[in-house]
């Protein structure tokens, strides 16, 4: 019976591991070196949206400090609080609610005194301080 010498055998064996956990080792870090890549994208592509969303809103704030910079601008401020009226402009203010005698006088013609006694104190008062009515 002949023996075999098994040491070619087993530095083979010994190789193969060897390449197989190199391998694996391999494969690990490129697979987490392709994660970070795509981690660091997300982030990039987030900070690009955040830039675009600001520029607007920076490009919005220009427009409104040159609106409000503007001598338009200075002069309607100027006419509604300080009252300008520039050479050759008439003012027309046009009410958007019924004028006080107006509004009034037809409450106080519809009331009658029998509805009176429906009437709550507060409105009976200012009836009879602002209004013409029966009350007086």
């Amino acid at each position: 019976m002949e023996v075999k010498n098994d040491q070619p055998s087993n530095l083979i064996n010994f190789v193969i591991i060897g390449l197989i956990i190199l391998s694996t080792y391999l494969l690990y870090s490129l697979t987490l070196a392709f994660y970070k890549s795509h981690q660091i994208d997300i982030y990039i592509q987030d900070f690009e949206k955040e830039n675009v969303r600001i520029a607007e809103e920076n490009k919005k704030l220009i427009e409104e400090f040159d609106y409000v910079t503007s001598d338009a601008y200075i002069d309607k401020i100027l006419k509604q609080n300080k009252g300008l009226i520039n050479p050759g402009e008439d003012v027309v203010v046009i009410a958007s609610t019924p004028l006080l005698g107006e509004e009034t006088n037809t409450q106080a013609s519809e009331l009658s005194t029998e509805n009176l006694e429906n009437v709550s104190n507060i409105n009976k008062w200012k009836m009879f301080v602002f209004e013409d009515n029966p009350l007086r």
